[in-house]
């Protein structure tokens, strides 16, 4: 009977939502107690911080329409780091023309995406100091002029949105969410999940609000929400080998950042840049044994079609050697081995690595422990609206750091013997997973590299298949997007159909299944 009230109850609160199913906009709307409103058209969480306009506002106003159309057609089929760096360079376009374009599609579409939670108000400066180096021929040697990245990169647009505090104050919240951005929404349907935490890096390359992102990683955070948006690639770099000073921890045994962008080539563009690696021609032509696990039948047909153009490249169907089940389940089950959960393993982290980074940076933060943000929290529930139960959960963690490190060390070693049986049964130098699941992200806790791409399958119907690279060792990142650039050229190859459209015929289109049709967004 009380059951039946509280219905009624949200029925009349929400009245906006058309159904009572399990959508998004139900279930975020009933957690939040009616300060969040999701539609076809609007979304607002009741405490979200607005975008400030005000530093571009009369350059937007004057902004033509006719070079935003310039720069979309441009990029209309490569929006690809080198073509922007080729356009400046030709003098196609300038570097305030393309900051402009961002700009401009992010007052399009941030309001109801909430891809962007602040603007760099120097952008257009930085940009206009950018033309006068490039125009006095100071800055043809940088690899990265013009572009213009969602965190990091010659021109920083601003901000992404995220799973608030890498999806670490609590379990209760769709990801995407934070008090100060508001809910990110999947760029293709409302309804499906964006993942996270690194939610807007992946959902602003979908719709084409930067050049490419920075996100950060401690277990799936990078490839979970480019996998989950599509057509966005990623890199989980071996532990140490980007700079990760200045990231709030959850755990700085495996705390990392890594790029988003729409090719592999980007990503190891930027791979190398960030990591200070030397580039190596005896790479490309580099002989690869490459073994592959999944369950999807369209994928595994789909890597068959693909390994007759991969040079220097031989796949292996691992699905079948039932010797490799025990090995592979005591990584991804290491709990089984230790009576330590993983969640249990990371909350433990988060306690002890979160006060030091507050204390590194006393002068930013009055907090200096989690226990105190925690009471800043009761006093203030209306910014967790999903409550915190993480929080609670690592600062009552019975877990010691004799326990911590024991479970490091039994993944580490169980990781070590299932790497170890592939590579002495198969002589193979990385392993693909196929399908939606990144089976290996508990492994982020031994520092190994993992990349993404997705595929496209187009026999009979258009369909998108995920596929993740891990490495064996720290330091196999190069192998890795060795190995998907190879895959990435095949799919070309293979007869690839560009069903690309423009921007303004994709927010036309029903928000819901985008991809039904084949299309995507540049």
């Amino acid at each position: 009977m009380a059951e039946d009230v509280v219905k009624e109850q949200e029925q009349v609160e929400s009245s906006f939502v058309e159904n009572e199913s399990e959508g998004l906009e139900t279930a975020c709307y009933r957690k939040c107690h009616g300060q969040f409103c999701l539609t076809s058209t609007q979304n607002h969480f009741q405490h979200e911080i607005s975008l400030d306009y005000s530093p571009f506002q009369d350059a937007l106003t004057n902004y033509p329409s006719t070079t935003y159309t310039k720069i979309e057609s441009l990029l209309k089929l490569d929006h690809s780091i080198d073509r922007i760096r080729n356009l400046i360079k030709n003098k196609h376009i300038t570097c305030v023309d393309l900051a402009l374009f961002y700009l401009k599609r992010v007052q399009m579409t941030n309001d109801f995406y909430k891809i962007i939670i602040e603007l760099n108000p120097h952008l257009l400066t930085e940009a206009q100091q950018l033309d006068k180096e490039f125009n006095e021929n100071q800055i043809n040697h940088k690899l990265l002029f013009g572009c213009v990245a969602g965190i990091k990169g010659c021109l920083i647009l601003g901000r992404t949105n995220l799973s608030e505090w890498a999806y670490s104050v609590t379990e209760n919240a769709p990801s995407g969410f934070s008090a100060v951005g508001g809910q990110c929404l999947h760029p293709d349907d409302i309804h499906e999940d964006v993942s996270g935490s690194s939610s807007g890096s992946a959902a602003g390359i979908k719709l084409n609000l930067f050049t490419f992102s920075i996100g950060t990683e401690t277990q799936g955070s990078l490839l979970s929400p480019a996998m989950n948006v599509r057509n966005v690639c990623t890199l989980k770099p071996s532990l140490g080998t980007w700079p990760n000073q200045d990231i709030i921890p959850i755990n700085y045994d495996q705390d990392t950042c890594g790029p988003m962008t729409r090719n592999i080539k980007d990503v190891e563009l930027l791979h190398k840049i960030a990591s200070g690696i030397k580039y190596n021609a005896e790479d490309d032509s580099r002989s690869l044994r490459v073994g592959y696990l999944g369950q999807s039948q369209d994928g595994i047909v789909l890597l068959q079609t693909l390994s007759a153009l991969l040079p220097s490249t031989t796949l292996i169907d691992l699905n079948k050697d039932l010797s490799l089940v025990s090995p592979m389940t005591n990584v991804m089950n290491t709990a089984n081995l230790c009576d330590v959960s993983f969640l249990d393993f990371l909350c433990y982290a988060l306690a002890r690595d979160v006060p030091l980074y507050l204390s590194s940076h006393a002068s930013s933060y009055s907090h200096q422990t989690l226990a105190s943000i925690i009471e800043w929290n009761k006093s203030h529930p209306q910014y967790i609206p999903y409550g915190q139960s993480l929080f609670i959960r690592a600062i009552e963690s019975p877990i010691t750091q004799e326990m911590y490190d024991k479970y490091k060390q039994t993944l580490q070693e169980a990781f070590e013997k299932f790497t170890d049986l592939l590579k002495s049964k198969y002589s193979l130098d990385c392993l693909i997973t196929i399908g939606n699941d990144d089976y290996f992200s508990c492994t982020t806790a031994c520092g190994i590299p993992r990349a993404n791409l997705t595929l496209d399958y187009y026999i009979p119907d258009h369909k998108q298949i995920n596929i993740v690279v891990a490495g064996f060792s720290t330091n196999d990142d190069l192998v890795i997007l060795r190995l998907l650039q190879r895959l990435e050229k095949a799919n070309l190859q293979a007869g690839r159909i560009d069903t690309r459209t423009s921007f303004q015929k994709y927010i036309q289109q029903p928000l819901r299944g985008a991809y039904q049709n084949g299309c995507s967004i540049l």
